[in-house]
């Protein structure tokens, strides 16, 4: 025969099921054509008779076990080796058929017989010269052409023959294959179209259901088979509906029972168009329900499924029908809250709505929602809507979303719904005020609230706090402040330091409105106030200082005149605080001074001058943008004159050549304490020498003439160690023997007092050591004679 001869006719279409999955692996590989893959170092392919490789002289068919080999001794070209045996094995003359049609496409490109590489140089050069009498396919022909195998297996008769008529007449008839091919496919659509109008002509259902069947069982995309098995089978009421179809934003979700073993095909039919389209079905787990999401449905068409039964790849059975269903998604995530008089709608609009309607229903009205009270139009970007001025009561809330079909019309969504109760909220508070006390402390008060619990709270971000006249749940609100009082008489104040917003929120129940607020700043108290008495008339004051603070304020009283002075934390901190009092009885007041105050200037001449001068007491200092400064009343340290109890023992020599022995001990009292002024406002003297706050005032000190008249002295303790335990002095009052116990009447009584030493005089070695006990002790200061009297060995 000769090369022309053996040569025979040559394809244009692959007509191969696999073709597809082959190009894939095709390309990833990176061959020109899969013949490539089959041939090594010294080898060519023939492809006159068969497909042969040609070693030297000699020739080797490429069968299935031939490819199979190749595959285990190339792992990484195993896929698209094995896919070749299957083809092979499938059809032994489609493997050459597949191999030639890559090889015409390569040699049809300008320039591209270089990629015919492997192919045998005598078989190259006369496929050249065959290819360039063949019709040249464009690339919307070579597809239509490579899909013909496919769709020819899966029974899409229709598709095929589009695909026919893409390839045109002059191509399928330059291959046999083709025109064979093609005379098939009108065999078999001859007898589709017999079935169509055998069901068309059909008076029942039954016999049209088995002509449509039939034609679906022919050509299984048939689409008047398709929509007349529709029409057949559709549900006469929505909730009858074999088939669910929901939204669920801009998909379609579809629900269907499933038989165990069976597989499905889904398909959606569009209103307005003829060819139904067909949808992914996902496969069920052995007795789950079947389910298909569907991507693809346009907004704003009526659409319906149908979901078929298969066998072998086949429609079975009759469909299972959905309801209509209107391509319309809802708006999403819709709340409605409740506040006095109002309710508040926030929604979630698809992506692409162009508006929507926000509808207020009564709740008892007919359907879809009762008589429309009132409706709100909405923008694509508006997410949120408050409806006013309504009473208690149930309503409805709707929010219907427009949106535009593919023919421009606007169609609306069925509508989100969510029901919404207006409940009786408390009477809101109108106005709040804090009014600083002069003794110390604040007091809120305010109006309105009638019949409402009246807390006050402080929210800890402020920027965060709800503007006045917001409803909330009780369980939303901040703790109530537990030292602030609303409306009462007393003032009240916080154990420490606050700054910050006091709200009032009217409280009903499990619903709270929140009221106007103020701002408070209240200084931390001043505790553990001391004073020393220094040798240079100087007292020093300590004190724990007040948290939060960045300065205090000292006053003090003193012979009738008073004086005041700031000082700030760091000078407290590297110098301490001394005030020149001298030797005179004085009342010593300390307080937190506010960030917020003024300088203090000259003292005030009564309390309530005192508020006025810090700027705590201005009318105008409960407005929300002020701050309403109080003044805690100071920790008050009443220091009596500077009295020095001084001791020294009685001595008496026995004989001439004796040592002179302590037989008595001599206490002496003098010091002065100068009358202290009227008091310092809003304080009274601690008993125990500590500065507390108090709210009483008292004036009138002691008279510094007399030690007697000192408000008090503390008790004198002569403690002595003998014999082996004279090694150290006393440590306290304990830490020995008590010698002499004169309490603090008994030293008042006289400025000079004699006690004998009991059991006689004292005998060598011995340590002697006084103390002052007593809750004046510390304002009492006490000389001892010289250490060699005491401490005697």
């Amino acid at each position: 025969m000769g090369l022309p001869g053996a040569l025979g006719s040559l394809p244009l279409a692959p007509i191969a099921p696999e073709y597809g999955e082959l190009m894939r692996l095709q390309y990833a590989a990176g061959l020109a054509h899969f013949g490539e893959v089959l041939v090594g170092d010294g080898e060519t392919l023939s492809v006159l008779d068969g497909l042969f490789l040609c070693v030297g002289n000699r020739r080797h068919h490429l069968g299935t076990a031939r490819l199979h080999a190749l595959a285990d001794a190339n792992p990484s070209r195993g896929p698209l080796l094995r896919l070749l045996a299957d083809i092979q094995t499938r059809d032994a003359s489609a493997l050459r058929r597949v191999l030639l049609h890559q090889l015409i496409g390569l040699f049809q490109e300008s320039g591209s017989r270089r990629k015919a590489s492997g192919l045998d140089p005598a078989e190259a050069s006369l496929l050249e010269l065959a290819v360039a009498a063949l019709p040249v396919l464009d690339a919307r022909q070579r597809k239509a052409a490579e899909s013909l195998g496919g769709l020819w297996q899966q029974r899409r008769l229709r598709a095929a023959a589009r695909a026919l008529d893409a390839v045109g007449p002059a191509v399928v008839r330059a291959d046999p294959a083709l025109a064979h091919l093609a005379a098939r496919l009108g065999r078999r659509l001859g007898s589709c179209d017999r079935s169509l109008a055998a069901a068309r002509a059909a008076q029942d259902t039954e016999p049209a259901r088995t002509h449509y069947l039939d034609a679906l069982r022919v050509a299984a995309d048939d689409d008047t088979a398709t929509r007349g098995l529709i029409m057949l089978e559709r549900p006469r009421r929505p909730e009858d509906a074999p088939l669910a179809a929901r939204l669920s934003g801009d998909r379609v979700l579809l629900a269907w029972p499933v038989p165990d073993g069976r597989s499905w095909r889904a398909v959606r039919l569009t209103r307005g168009t003829d060819r139904p389209a067909v949808v992914p079905v996902t496969a069920p787990a052995p007795g789950a329900r079947g389910t298909a999401v569907d991507h693809g449905a346009r907004r704003g068409t009526l659409v319906r499924y149908a979901v078929f039964p298969l066998l072998d790849g086949v429609p079975d059975g009759p469909p299972l029908v959905s309801a209509p269903l209107l391509v319309a998604p809802d708006a999403e995530d819709l709340t409605v809250t409740d506040a006095p008089a109002r309710l508040t709608a926030r929604w979630t609009l698809p992506p692409g709505t162009a508006r929507a309607t926000v509808l207020l229903h009564a709740a008892d009205g007919p359907e879809p929602g009762g008589k429309v009270l009132a409706r709100h139009d909405a923008g694509a970007h508006e997410d949120t809507y408050t409806f006013t001025g309504l009473r208690p009561g149930s309503y409805l809330v709707r929010v219907v979303c427009h949106h535009s079909s593919p023919e421009g019309r606007e169609v609306e969504s069925a509508g989100a719904r969510a029901a919404g109760v207006v409940h009786a909220w408390p009477e809101a508070v109108t106005a709040l005020t804090a009014e600083p006390d002069p003794e110390g402390g604040v007091r809120f008060a305010g109006a309105g609230a009638d019949g409402a619990e009246v807390r006050l709270v402080t929210w800890s971000d402020p920027a965060g706090a709800p503007p006045e006249g917001t409803g909330l749940p009780t369980d939303a609100l901040p703790a109530a402040l537990p030292w602030a009082a609303y409306g009462t008489a007393h003032p009240v104040a916080p154990p420490s330091a606050f700054t910050g917003r006091v709200v009032a929120v009217a409280v009903r129940g499990e619903r709270a409105v929140v009221g106007p607020a103020v701002r408070v700043d209240i200084p931390a108290p001043v505790t553990g106030l001391r004073g020393l008495r220094e040798h240079d008339g100087q007292v020093r004051l300590v004190f724990d200082w007040p948290s939060d603070a960045g300065s205090v304020e000292v006053e003090w009283e003193q012979a009738g005149a008073r004086d005041r002075s700031r000082v700030s934390r760091s000078r407290y901190l590297r110098e301490g605080l001394r005030l020149p009092i001298g030797p005179a009885a004085v009342r010593i007041g300390v307080r937190a001074a506010s960030r917020h105050e003024r300088p203090a200037g000259p003292p005030p001449q009564n309390s309530a001058a005192a508020v006025d001068a810090a700027g705590a007491a201005d009318p105008t200092a409960g407005a929300v943008d002020q701050t309403v400064v109080v003044r805690r009343a100071p920790a008050v340290l009443d220091l009596p004159g500077d009295v020095v109890v001084s001791f020294r023992l009685v001595t008496r020599r026995r004989g001439l050549a004796r040592r002179a022995t302590a037989e008595a001990v001599e206490v002496t009292v003098t010091g002065v304490a100068a009358g202290a002024g009227a008091g310092l406002p809003g304080s009274s003297p601690d008993p125990d020498g500590a500065g507390t706050p108090d709210t009483a005032s008292r004036s009138g000190l002691p008279d510094p003439s007399d030690p007697s008249d000192h408000p008090g002295l503390p008790d004198l303790v002569l403690v002595g160690r003998a014999g082996d335990a004279a090694t150290a002095r006393p440590r306290h009052p304990e830490d020995g023997d008590v010698l002499v116990r004169l309490t603090g009447a008994e030293l008042a009584a006289s400025p000079r007092t004699v006690r004998e030493l009991p059991a006689g005089p004292l005998r060598p070695p011995y340590a002697l050591r006084a103390f002052l006990a007593g809750r004046h002790a510390g304002s009492v200061r006490l000389e001892e004679p010289a250490l060699s009297t005491l401490v005697v060995r």
